[in-house]
């Protein structure tokens, strides 16, 4: 089976899919991305899955080059060639999906058997009109449209209606760190997680987003603890996760962080490490409590490793229906409605967080384990390649 992948090789989203996914038998991989991977090779290496990297035509801008458009059918040969598949493209898998990006590829398209969209999130929920609409014809044409969660389904629905239905299904991603996570639960104490972070183990460890992306709204989420008095704002220690999305500013950015927790002299650290497996499952068990606040987002699985660890979560509103999975897990979590009530569910969570420790039992792990794992939701990704 040839299998053509759009997506970015340096994602472990993507990387994570390859391995636990495209890893069959008989199944020969090759991944359009528009930069080689610099973390995974070796894995993509392993799978014999290949990497090729988009035309500088494409990574420029077509419409920032006059003229470029007629170099399409010499792009699009080589491309082929480069790709080497003997027969035809049995899957065309499109993860992320923008309708720029199809179109660039849009011979690979409409030459491969099966169409799959996989929309992961935010590529849905940032969707201008006019990509609406271009991507009315790649829907029209996909075998299968693959969204998150309801909460993302439900939102499709109100853009596109119901036309679609008998395509849609909804999957979500598997979850390879809560492998790692128990892992850590049974072999390290929380103290000797902290401690290997040089973490403060008499302090409340609050975990401020987990990347770097002002999407996060780390200003805004350090409002809310600066609303507490300075007594409880002595008992914490904030940590803030930016191993990746570096915007260009990046550096002013946590400047601007860092002076803002100078002037309020609240205790605070910059892991700028990039983590994976029993590392960064470590880094997730240091925390007492993660705040979060992004704009919009799918269900990210960064929560919900951090609620698997025992850290205490506080929630925005407007997202905190994408995590019904803790209300089936029982697990204890704050939901507020908006910046200026944050403090008010901080001051819970402590109150809480005195008398009952950690915010999740041996059960409700096992709820989040058999939602997220891999081995949950492999099958339902390999059904989507196999013949109708």
């Amino acid at each position: 089976m040839n299998i053509l992948l759009l997506g970015k090789t340096d994602s472990i989203f993507t990387r994570d899919f390859c391995l636990n996914v495209l890893g069959m038998e008989h199944a020969n991989t090759v991944i359009l991305t528009q930069a080689f991977s610099k973390e995974y090779q070796q894995d993509y290496a392993a799978e014999n899955i290949k990497e090729v990297k988009w035309p500088d035509l494409f990574l420029k801008g077509i419409r920032c080059q006059p003229g470029s458009i007629f170099r399409l059918p010499q792009i699009w040969k080589k491309l082929w060639q480069e790709i080497g598949f003997v027969k035809e493209i049995d899957v065309f898998h499109v993860h992320y999906v923008e309708a720029l990006h199809l179109l660039y590829f849009f011979p690979f398209w409409t030459s491969a058997g099966k169409r799959i969209l996989t929309f992961w999130g935010s590529d849905l929920y940032t969707l201008s009109f006019v990509n609406r609409q271009i991507l009315r014809l790649f829907l029209n044409q996909a075998s299968r449209i693959v969204l998150m969660i309801p909460e993302q389904h439900k939102y499709f629905q109100l853009l596109y209606g119901n036309k679609y239905e008998k395509k849609i299904r909804v999957i979500d991603f598997g979850n390879s760190l809560i492998d790692e996570l128990d892992k850590v639960i049974a072999k390290y104490t929380k103290k000797e997680c902290k401690d290997y972070f040089q973490l403060p183990a008499d302090k409340v460890i609050v975990h401020i987003g987990y990347n770097a992306a002002r999407v996060q709204q780390h200003l805004r989420l350090i409002e809310g603890i600066l609303c507490l008095p300075i007594e409880e704002r002595s008992r914490l220690k904030l940590v803030f996760g930016m191993s990746y999305k570096h915007d260009s500013d990046f550096e002013q950015y946590k400047q601007q962080l860092s002076d803002q927790m100078k002037a309020a002299k609240v205790d605070y650290c910059f892991v700028e490490k990039y983590m994976q497996g029993e590392e960064l499952a470590m880094f997730r068990r240091t925390c007492d409590l993660f705040l979060y606040g992004q704009k919009t987002d799918a269900r990210s699985e960064s929560p919900l490793e951090y609620v698997y660890g025992g850290a205490e979560f506080i929630c925005p509103e407007w997202l905190a229906g994408h995590y019904g999975i803790l209300d089936q897990a029982k697990a204890r979590y704050y939901v507020y409605e908006d910046f200026d009530n944050l403090s008010d569910s901080i001051r819970r969570c402590f109150e809480n967080m005195d008398v009952y420790g950690e915010s999740i039992s041996e059960w409700g792990r096992q709820i989040i384990r058999s939602e997220i794992s891999w081995d949950s939701v492999r099958g339902e990704w390999r059904s989507l390649y196999a013949d109708e």
